[in-house]
């Protein structure tokens, strides 16, 4: 059987290891925090750096940059694809699918150049901050094509809103540096 004085100091380890954990988590959320108020779009960072659990776990700015980043890249990859489901789609609108393959190759090229700027962010920030401007630019490229093919497809619409999204936060994330 244990002691009370065992049982006390069970108690007393286990009470530190949470308030510890606790005081790391916030911590933590201090970052992303900081980070989502340099940006546009405060409330929709938040949810998109919240949606990926890398980014409660950064311990620094420039790695919850590279993790934003990569979040990034893989969120545009997540609209590409889809991009690809509504291209197969027998109920899609015919006149769409010149837009929808267009715009596709638009968000492959804005998911590669997120992953480079991701990659050159602690090497030299100015150039990572260049290639998220030209992420931007390719999801500006993808609505002035639909524009111009008179085609109002939302899901298209809400996908390039949303990689404006985690533009506001790329140029933030690259601007610390």
């Amino acid at each position: 059987m244990d002691s009370p004085s065992q049982k006390l100091m069970t108690s007393l380890v286990f009470c530190l290891a949470v308030f510890f954990s606790a005081s790391s988590a916030s911590a933590e959320s201090v970052l992303v925090r900081e980070l989502c108020r340099a940006t546009k779009v405060n409330p929709e960072c938040v949810a998109a750096l919240n949606s990926d659990p890398r980014a409660a776990k950064a311990t620094s700015h420039l790695s919850l940059g590279e993790i934003a980043l990569q979040i990034a890249a893989e969120n545009t990859t997540k609209r590409q694809e889809l991009l690809d489901q509504m291209l197969v789609d027998p109920n899609a609108t015919s006149s769409w699918k010149p837009v929808l393959k267009t715009c596709k190759a638009h968000f492959e090229t804005a998911a590669l150049q997120f992953s480079t700027a991701s990659r050159e962010l602690g090497l030299d920030a100015m150039s990572a901050n260049y290639e998220v401007w030209m992420a931007s630019d390719e999801i500006v490229a993808c609505l002035a094509f639909m524009r111009s093919s008179k085609q109002d497809i939302p899901p298209l619409v809400t996908s390039c809103n949303y990689v404006k999204t985690l533009v506001s936060i790329g140029d933030a994330v690259t601007k610390r540096w």
